[in-house]
């Protein structure tokens, strides 16, 4: 008898044996039990999860002669053909020869009669997306009111070229991935019943390359037994030879040197990688694996339940991430993705292997350091003593280094910035809630931040700005902004200072009046000496400084102006 491969041979024959799939396969049995029996279905997954083979157990199971029934027997006359693939009335059609709308005709006109013996006559057409558009429009009304003993069944790797016409007419279900546990046992049984001597770590790297596709494991298995030969020990290495796969060792090399910052030692490797016959864009899939496997060292405290690797592989992992940042290994693992993508559509894999290597082994800076350094530079090009030691420490409630922070109104503050920009900071956002409270801080000036105090010194000539901060209100706004750039509870201190005579920042422009007085609410007084013509009531300036100031302008009695 010719040889039969392993796909075939191992096929499931019943529900009890599909692998990964007991969502779908729960549904089906629940549904025949209970008679609900649909008329359309839809089977969409990827490649090599069992697609297929559930729609032929489920034509068995609805047409046992013991059924219809949870599990097929699969001894009697029906569910031997249709395993056979001889069944008249379970008829597999390729949607990819079979897509045009002549062949869609002639289906419905075969819709028409009964089925020849079984009790339901069932259509299975794989790759359903492949049929036209005039295809599916042809299909449309038989696929929705078929005959009472027709079941159709569609299977398909991209459901996203359906139309909804169709998908609205089928009960759908989703097939996933099989997970690399699930294909390793079940080839670590199949090994078992075939004699073959093979090692868990030879099988693993078997169900790691099917990347969740049971039939593609057991093609792979076939290829790796066809190429050692009979009587002879499976290992991991010869697994790795044989499908292209990067040793663990080389990968540690190429981690270490990454790692290191050694941009030499990686070309080195990838020219050691050439002269032992490795696939260069499988080499960048395994270094995406590779620092994958470095971050859940990392970080996982169970990373056996991780990574399929023996426990002295996933010792070395844990040695090499040991000094290794998070963020920097997330930053490698995106490169690395980045790198293999690219190496998919080249046609100079080495150059773009090697370039992209020599870019991975760059320093790596996060973007607080690189800002850091920047203030850094910044200081010492504009003079600013860069404050070190134990003065240089925060003050209590204060957050350490650098951190970011956005308030109510969306300002988003360095709280490490110096004093003096923070306070900026302060007017600008006090201008935007109380514009005469910022006018009256303009003129004090912060001195010093001790604890979680915040002293602001006012000149002898803004007794009204300081009385305008300490009223009750404006305190607490005051220190409530205050508070959120400093990311702190922060208390005011207001406290008249030396070398604060300048004239006032609201009078800075130079305004023009008459000899007037300018009252202010609390009755201290303002006053300027007139330099031209114009009038004070009129002078927009001066009707801006009084709404600043909620003031008014009072006339010139003769004793003041003796005494002015």
């Amino acid at each position: 008898m010719a040889y039969l491969v392993l796909a075939r041979k191992y096929r499931p024959q019943n529900f009890a044996e599909v692998i990964g799939q007991e969502p779908v396969v729960q549904t089906l049995q629940n549904a025949i039990t209970s008679g609900k029996i649909g008329h359309a279905y839809l089977f969409s997954g990827p490649r090599g999860v069992g697609k297929t083979t559930v729609a032929r157990i489920f034509a068995k199971a609805v047409n046992c002669d013991k059924g219809p029934s949870a599990e097929p027997c699969g001894k009697c006359s029906i569910c031997a053909e249709i395993a056979a693939g001889t069944a008249l009335d379970v008829l597999e059609i390729d949607g990819a020869s079979n897509r045009g709308i002549e062949e869609i005709r002639t289906l419905r006109e075969n819709v028409k009669f009964a089925p020849a013996y079984a009790r339901y006559k069932i259509y299975i057409i794989d790759e359903v997306h492949q049929v036209t558009d005039a295809g599916f429009n042809a299909l449309l009304k038989t696929l929705e009111e078929p005959p009472e003993q027709v079941i159709f069944i569609f299977a398909t790797t991209e459901p996203q070229k359906i139309p909804e016409t169709i998908l609205s007419r089928c009960q759908r279900y989703n097939f996933r991935l099989i997970t690399i546990e699930q294909i390793e046992k079940q080839l670590s049984a199949i090994t078992k019943k075939e004699k073959i001597d093979i090692s868990r770590e030879a099988l693993l790297l078997v169900s790691q390359a099917a990347e969740g596709s049971m039939r593609d494991a057991q093609s792979i298995l076939d290829q790796v037994i066809s190429f050692i030969g009979p009587g002879q020990k499976i290992d991991e290495a010869k697994v790795r030879s044989i499908l292209g796969f990067t040793g663990q060792g080389l990968l540690l090399k190429f981690g270490q040197a990454i790692l290191a910052n050694q941009p030499q030692e990686t070309l080195d490797l990838v020219k050691e990688a050439q002269a032992s016959g490795l696939n260069l864009h499988q080499l960048t899939k395994d270094l995406v694996e590779h620092f994958r496997n470095l971050l859940i060292a990392k970080i996982s405290s169970t990373p056996q339940e991780l990574i399929n690797l023996s426990q002295g592989s996933i010792k070395a992992l844990k040695d090499q991430a040991a000094n290794s940042r998070e963020d920097a290994l997330l930053n490698y693992i995106e490169k690395a993705s980045d790198l293999e993508n690219q190496m998919k559509y080249t046609d100079q894999p080495q150059i773009v292997l090697e370039i992209g290597l020599v870019k991975l082994s760059q320093p790596y800076l996060s973007v607080d350091e690189i800002l850091q350094r920047l203030e850094t530079l910044e200081q010492k090009l504009s003079g600013t003593p860069i404050r070190s030691g134990p003065d240089s420490a925060p003050a209590p409630g204060v957050s350490p280094g650098r951190k970011i922070i956005e308030n109510d109104r969306g300002l988003k503050v360095d709280s490490s910035l110096p004093l003096a920009k923070q306070w900026k900071v302060i007017l600008e956002e006090t201008g935007k809630q109380k514009p005469v409270l910022a006018v009256s801080l303009q003129e004090a000036r912060p001195s010093n931040l001790q604890g979680n105090i915040l002293t602001l010194e006012f000149g002898q000539q803004a007794k009204f700005q300081k009385s305008t901060l300490e009223r009750a209100e404006n305190l607490k706004l005051a220190e409530e902004i205050a508070s959120r750039v400093f990311n702190a509870k922060i208390r005011i201190k207001s406290v008249f200072g030396t070398g604060m005579e300048e004239i006032p920042a609201a009078l800075e422009e130079g305004i023009e009046i008459e000899e007037t007085e300018v009252i202010l609410p609390n009755g201290d007084d303002l006053k300027q000496v007139a330099t031209g013509p114009t009038t004070a009531a009129n002078d927009p300036m001066v009707q801006k400084v009084l709404d600043i100031f909620e003031g008014e302008i009072m006339p010139k009695t003769k004793d003041q102006g003796r005494n002015a």
